[in-house]
């Protein structure tokens, strides 16, 4: 049954496309179709997946995160049986996969949740990072208010009282106001906004996404957000506000994702901590910290390059 705002729960999950993110749809529309993938096969059925992108220049080949996929790595169906079994068949399908991939210069992922270990990429002689994230679990709306700090849930309530929380928003729509609010600042997009248009649109098209708006009293929005889902979590994807907003506007939006989320019996995640201010706000609404893995292998050369830029970026640019 739809939720509170008419949003139809997803589907249950395959192994094999873990996340959102991993999705052909997804994965063709973040990509312009570049997208490929390795997959291990036993017994006549597919028991791993790892898709991936190629970006060449300058003849090197590295692979990256894509636009707005925040999350990919390995899906991967080890079949019943015993946890050791498991494990042992996890680690040999991983392994199998990572032999699969093209020769890269450069090749870096982050992880999905259900990657709770990296030991099959550490063997492979892959560097491991750890980035954390912010998760909160579905429960009662009443339970969530309560579990947020004291100082969240007064910034809210006065936001409350300055703004009005709309759906109505269009792909196109945000990102004019995302990349305004830049420009008001004097800064440009880091990401490439019409592949985000495309995501968005895909991702509304299949009821996988939303946007909450905050307007003002005039109804011109001060703030948005956006958001996608799929079988089991909601993810904080993309957020703008106005010079002339509050610093409430964007957490009353967040906390309209979370109920939405919460509906919907997913975990709400943050998309991972980038500074200490993302500290501050994310703890604010109670949330655990829970880890995503980051795996990554680079050639001598490319490894050299990277140092270059340390010293000389305009050079190293070009390649790197």
């Amino acid at each position: 049954m739809p939720n509170d705002i008419g949003i139809e729960p997803p589907v249950p999950i395959d192994p094999l496309v873990p996340t959102i993110f991993h999705e052909p749809w997804w994965l063709s529309a973040a990509t312009g179709g570049r997208a490929e993938v390795v997959e291990v096969r036993e017994g006549g059925r597919t028991v791993g997946r790892l898709p991936f992108v190629k970006e060449t220049r300058f003849g090197l080949h590295r692979s990256n995160m894509p636009t707005l996929t925040h999350f990919l790595g390995p899906g991967i169906n080890d079949g019943s049986g015993s946890e050791p079994n498991r494990f042992v068949k996890r680690q040999a399908i991983t392994r199998e996969l990572i032999r699969k991939l093209p020769p890269f210069s450069s090749f870096r992922q982050k992880l999905h949740r259900d990657m709770k270990d990296v030991l099959a990429f550490q063997a492979e002689d892959f560097d491991v990072t750890v980035q954390f994230t912010f998760e909160i679990h579905p429960a009662a709306h009443d339970v969530i208010w309560k579990a947020m700090r004291d100082k969240t849930r007064n910034v809210i309530r006065r936001a409350q009282e300055s703004y009005r929380v709309s759906n109505t928003m269009d792909p196109e729509s945000f990102l004019r106001f995302y990349a305004a609010n830049l420009g008001a600042k004097g800064e440009d997009a880091n990401i490439d906004l019409a592949t985000c248009g495309e995501v968005a649109t895909q991702a509304l098209d299949r009821g996988r996404g939303h946007f909450w708006v905050a307007k003002g009293k005039s109804g011109d929005p001060k703030a948005a957000i956006f958001c996608v889902w799929d079988a089991r979590l909601c993810y904080y994807m993309l957020s703008t506000r106005s010079a002339d907003s509050s610093n409430g506007a964007i957490p009353l939006l967040i906390w309209h994702a979370m109920k939405s989320a919460a509906s919907m019996g997913l975990v709400f995640d943050f998309d991972g901590v980038a500074n200490a201010g993302s500290i501050l706000l994310y703890a604010g609404f109670g949330g655990t910290v829970s880890p995503r893995y980051i795996v990554m292998k680079s050639s001598p050369f490319y490894k050299a390059l990277r140092k270059i830029r340390r010293v000389n970026p305009e050079l190293s640019n070009r390649f790197l």
